[in-house]
C-alpha cells in the first residue's frame, strides 16, 4: 500500500501582487493529489492588492492575513494552522514543477520499500533547483549534479558551509519537525531558513537529495531580502557561522581536528574573515602545524580572494543585466 500522507504547502506574502499568483497556479497545479495550500499574507502594504489576488481563489487554499512580522513569523502562523503529516514552503516570487511534491513522496516510498522500518518523522528531502528572471527565463541553473542522494549530518553541515545547497522551497519536511526542535527563530532576518536547517542536521535529521530532479524555480530580482538588506545579511551570516562552529563543538562526535580545519577552510573560502578567525583561535589553537598551516591559509586566503573579486564583478554585471 502506498504511503500518501498529507502535504501542507505554505505560501509567505508580502506586497506579492507581481508573483504570487503564479506561486499560487503553481502550488495547485501539484501532480501529487494529497495537498493544502495555505497563503499568508504578512500584513502587506499594497492597497489590498495581494489580499484580492489570493481571495480570487476561493476554497482552493486556505487565505489568512496577519500583522507583519517577517516571515520566519509567517511560518511559524501556518504551522499552527496546517494539518498535513508533512509541510513544503513556496515563496510568493519562486515556482514548483508540477511533479515537485509527488516525486518527492514517492522518494519515501522508496526508502519504506527498502527498510520499512525506518523513522520518516527524522527525514527531510529537498531537490535540485534553478534561478529565474522576472519573465520567469531560467538563468542559472546551480550544480547539484555532485551532491550525494544521502550523506551523513556533518558531511552536509561542512560541505554546504562553503558550497551552499540548501534552498528552502526545495524542501519536503515532517511536520512533526516543529515540535522536536521548534519553529523559525523570529529575531533573524535575513538567514533564519539556513539556521533552520542546520538546527534540523544538528538534531540529527537525515537529509536526502534528489539531485538529479530539478523541480524549483527561484526567482532573481531587485526586492529580494539578501539584495535591499545586505548589510544585515552580511552581520547576520557571519553570526550564524559562527553559531554553526560553536554548536559544532558542543558534539563530541564532531568536535575533531579535521572537522573543524573543514569549518575553517569552508568559512575561508566564502570570505567570511570574522567566523575563519573564530574556529582557528577558539578550536584550532595549538592543534595544527604551525608553518604548513599558515602556508596554506595564506594559498587559499589569496586564491579565493582574487576568486572573490572575479564573483562580484560576474554578479554586478549580472544583476545589472538580468536582475531589475
Amino acid at each position: 500500500m502506498l504511503y500518501q500522507p498529507k502535504v501542507s504547502i505554505i505560501i509567505p506574502v508580502y506586497n506579492g501582487s507581481n508573483f504570487m499568483a503564479e506561486a499560487i497556479d503553481a502550488a495547485l497545479a501539484q501532480t501529487y493529489p494529497n495537498c493544502e495550500v495555505l497563503v499568508i499574507n504578512d500584513g502587506s502594504k499594497d492597497d489590498g492588492a495581494s489580499e484580492k489576488i489570493a481571495l480570487s481563489y476561493g476554497d482552493k487554499i486556505r487565505y489568512y492575513c496577519k500583522e507583519n512580522g517577517g516571515v520566519s513569523s509567517v511560518l511559524n502562523f501556518a504551522f499552527e494552522k496546517m494539518t498535513g503529516e508533512w509541510f513544503s514552503w513556496l515563496s510568493h516570487d519562486d515556482l514548483y514543477y508540477p511533479e515537485k511534491i509527488n516525486k518527492q513522496v514517492q522518494f519515501l516510498n522508496e526508502l519504506l520499500a527498502e527498510n520499512p522500518g525506518i523513522n520518516l518523522k527524522k527525514i527531510t528531502v529537498r531537490c535540485a533547483t534553478e534561478s529565474i528572471d522576472k519573465d520567469r527565463r531560467v538563468i542559472k541553473t546551480p550544480r547539484y549534479k555532485a551532491v550525494p542522494k544521502h550523506e551523513q549530518p556533518i558531511d552536509t553541515i561542512l560541505n554546504n558551509v562553503s558550497n551552499y545547497r540548501l534552498s528552502g522551497c526545495s524542501f519536503l519536511l515532517p511536520s512533526s519537525c516543529v515540535k522536536d526542535i521548534g519553529g523559525f527563530d523570529e529575531s533573524i532576518r535575513t538567514v533564519s531558513d539556513v539556521q533552520y536547517w542546520y538546527r534540523l542536521l544538528f538534531a540529527g535529521y537525515e537529509f536526502y537529495c534528489l539531485s538529479q530532479d530539478v523541480l524549483v524555480q527561484n526567482r532573481s530580482h531587485g526586492k529580494q531580502v539578501g539584495k535591499t538588506k545586505v548589510q544585515l545579511f552580511d552581520k547576520e551570516l557571519t553570526e550564524l557561522f559562527i553559531w554553526i562552529a560553536d554548536t559544532m563543538n558542543q558534539n563530541h562526535e564532531f568536535s575533531t581536528v579535521q572537522n573543524n580545519e573543514k569549518l575553517y577552510y569552508g568559512f575561508v573560502k566564502r570570505r567570511c574573515t570574522e567566523a575563519a578567525k573564530h574556529v582557528k583561535t577558539k578550536y584550532l589553537k595549538n592543534k595544527v602545524s604551525g608553518f604548513a598551516y599558515h602556508v596554506k591559509y595564506a594559498a587559499l586566503s589569496a586564491g579565493y580572494a582574487t576568486i572573490g573579486s572575479l564573483r562580484n564583478i560576474a554578479r554586478y554585471v549580472f544583476r545589472r543585466i538580468y536582475v531589475k
